[in-house]
């Protein structure tokens, strides 16, 4: 067996946390931070912090269904009141419906640069008597064409039939039936098949 480890019976002692305690930007301790081997950092090799911008949009109303929000769009696009959505992308936003009764299909046009732009949109068109809300521009694309269109049934439907309903349709199978003996007589035929 191996002696102990002379180092194991040391006691470690608990670091003490910093008396003070200061909060910075990110941006300003990476400037603050001392450079490596005393170099001086240049532009090339200096952190770069990557900002994300936020894009904002209008929320000009809810649908049922995806055509349902085509319409909606094609709809606002007629009217030269609107002129300011030609401009525009529809997107599709889900929310949260605000009756408990679950989600919602949003209609997002945008993207604009702030907020200010999107209120100014809204503006006109309350003046119009159209519901708009200022939003943010975060969501799925909204297809105008229509990639999903409505299947086309070539066959005649069946006729309804009358009645309540509640039965199921029966489906009726005939029993195979039994292959003919080549070979009978004229007599066997008139007496039906006893032989069988």
């Amino acid at each position: 067996m191996a002696p102990p480890d002379p180092s194991a019976t040391k006691l470690i002692e608990p670091m003490q946390p910093p008396s003070v305690v200061t909060a910075a930007p990110i941006s300003e301790v990476v400037a603050s931070a001392p450079p490596a081997d005393d170099a001086e950092p240049d532009e090339a090799t200096a952190p770069k912090v990557a900002l994300h911008r936020t894009e904002f949009g209008v929320d000009l109303g809810s649908a049922n269904s995806l055509a349902g929000l085509r319409a909606l769009w094609r709809g606002l696009l007629k009217s030269r009141s609107n002129a300011p959505l030609a401009a525009l992308r529809p997107i599709i936003v889900i929310k949260e419906g605000t009756n408990g009764l679950g989600m919602q299909l949003r209609l997002v046009a945008g993207p604009l640069n702030d907020a200010g732009a999107a209120a100014r949109i809204c503006a006109v068109l309350s003046e119009n008597n159209r519901s708009c809300e200022t939003a943010i521009f975060d969501g799925q694309r909204l297809s105008v064409n229509g990639d999903d269109p409505a299947p086309v049934s070539t066959t005649k439907p069946a006729p309804r039939r009358r009645g309540s309903g509640k039965h199921a349709a029966a489906v009726v199978e005939e029993p195979p039936k039994k292959p003919e003996p080549a070979a009978t007589s004229t007599i066997s035929s008139w007496f039906g098949k006893r032989g069988q």
